[in-house]
């Protein structure tokens, strides 16, 4: 595992409670030592708060000399390419990287794609002020091979059932299902800097989601995209506008559950814009804004989003209601 966040503790622990070996590839000997020495406290649901240490698991990446069938890169989606160039020589020869950055991460890396596994994470882990790693949903992981074939079944027996996986020939249906999902809940929460709640209990915040998948449905309807849709999330062409999608009151109602289920929850890019740090609005919202431009057809809400974003990084931008309104 290269790239050790909420995320990939996660997948570690799956690792740990399988007793599956493996190694928390250290970017130096400082990180190293942290996580050598710290006592990682991880909540699922309302079960009991597990302790996790993992002395024996983490490595400096200078240190290592083992090659790797598999390697999780959990790093943020702007530092990916640092992190697969600095991963890729651990790789054993027909090793393979297992990418489980949000947005379409395969198409940024200059890799063979027969080197590359895409991973679609279908849970949320969030670490709470109290320092605890808490998991608040059973989601899958899906797996798919860059190629569009289903990838080794062995991968689906070292997580389950801690984390169920399901090994997939669709990646892209997956892919752009899960990417048009995190527009919303990463994108346009984190452009207004509000919980799940705040937004999407709010009626002018469900009208610009709703709005916002329009313009995804298109783009994946221009590409040909055969949708699959992450256990327990929904599917895009249901929300937006189109065929088989749902009445507008029902699309309002799941919207309103959603915002009742997660009222707390501030995304990974609100917490980002928070402290101050870069976000991975360019590899969400952005890939949209790119792919459309592509063909020609225009993403203005996702465009606007991405602006603001950006503004709101530099300690700019219009107040969280003002913004929202102004996308309608």
């Amino acid at each position: 595992i290269y790239g050790f966040g909420a995320i990939t503790l996660t997948i570690a622990r799956a690792l740990e409670k399988n007793q599956i070996p493996f190694i928390i590839i250290a970017r130096n000997l400082i990180r190293k030592e942290e996580i050598q020495n710290q006592k990682f406290k991880f909540s699922y649901a309302k079960e009991k708060t597990e302790d996790f240490e993992f002395q024996n698991r983490a490595q400096s990446i200078d240190e290592i000399k083992d090659k790797f069938d598999f390697i999780f890169i959990g790093s943020k989606t702007q530092e990916l390419e640092n992190s697969v160039f600095k991963a890729l020589p651990l790789l054993s020869p027909l090793g393979k990287m297992i990418l489980i950055q949000n947005g379409i991460p395969e198409n940024k890396l200059d890799i063979p794609k027969e080197r590359m596994i895409g991973g679609v994470v279908g849970w949320n882990t969030q670490k709470l002020p109290d320092g605890t790693y808490f998991q608040s949903n059973s989601g899958f992981l899906i797996l798919g091979e860059v190629n569009g074939t289903s990838p080794n079944v062995i991968l689906k027996q070292l997580l389950s059932p801690f984390i169920p996986t399901i090994l997939t020939n669709n990646l892209t249906g997956y892919r752009w299902q899960k990417l048009g999902i995190n527009c919303v809940i990463n994108g346009l929460a984190g452009s207004c800097l509000y919980s799940l709640g705040e937004l999407l209990l709010n009626t002018v915040g469900r009208r610009v989601s709703l709005k916002l998948l329009n313009e995804i449905r298109s783009l994946m309807e221009k590409y040909e995209i055969k949708e699959e849709v992450v256990p327990g999330s929904i599917a895009v062409s249901k929300l937006a506008d189109g065929q088989r999608s749902l009445p507008l009151f029902l699309r309002h109602i799941i919207l309103i559950f959603l915002g009742l289920k997660y009222y707390k929850i501030r995304t990974s890019m609100v917490q980002d814009l928070d402290h101050g740090r870069e976000t991975e609005i360019d590899h969400l919202n952005g890939i949209v804004v790119e792919m459309g431009k592509k063909v020609g057809l225009p993403t203005p809400i996702n465009e606007k989003i991405c602006n603001q974003i950006h503004a709101l990084e530099k300690r700019r931008g219009m107040k969280d209601y003002e913004f929202l309104r102004s996308l309608l």
